[in-house]
């Protein structure tokens, strides 16, 4: 989510890191706007890890339809049937601006998310901050 994630993934021993959640609330991003909301307004206690709308474990924004699929204690299909078989009740809450029903797919890092910052900004302060950590570390 920044420049201090990246430092630590690199310490680590990463050789890549994923970054998705930072960008869908960038000024580029397609994510429907009611998504967006959610992910703005979550913390690091809002995501959970389901398998509820596709069969695979993912973590994503915990949201009625988890919370009502987790209260049944039934197993989902599997992937790829689970996801066509929630397909239905996505595409209709995103035409009815409802989160409620929608796969909000989403890492821990939300407190951390802007509205207001380009793509190529987020590369730009990211890499920036980390540049600046390496180089005080090894000073």
């Amino acid at each position: 989510m920044d420049g201090r994630g990246l430092v630590a993934a690199l310490a680590l021993g990463a050789q890549v890191v994923q970054m998705s959640t930072r960008f869908l609330t960038s000024i580029e991003s397609g994510a429907h706007e009611a998504y967006q909301k959610i992910l703005l307004s979550g913390n690091e206690e809002s995501t959970v890890i389901t398998k509820a709308f596709s069969g695979r474990p993912a973590r994503g924004v915990k949201n009625s339809f988890i919370e009502m699929w987790d209260k049944r204690g039934i197993e989902p299909l599997q992937f790829p049937t689970q996801n066509t078989a929630t397909r239905d009740t996505r595409n209709a809450a995103s035409r009815q601006n409802n989160p409620d029903f929608m796969s909000l797919w989403a890492g821990q890092g939300l407190r951390m998310l802007t509205s207001d910052q380009s793509a190529a900004r987020i590369v730009e302060e990211t890499i920036h901050q980390a540049q600046s950590i390496l180089l005080n570390t090894n000073h």
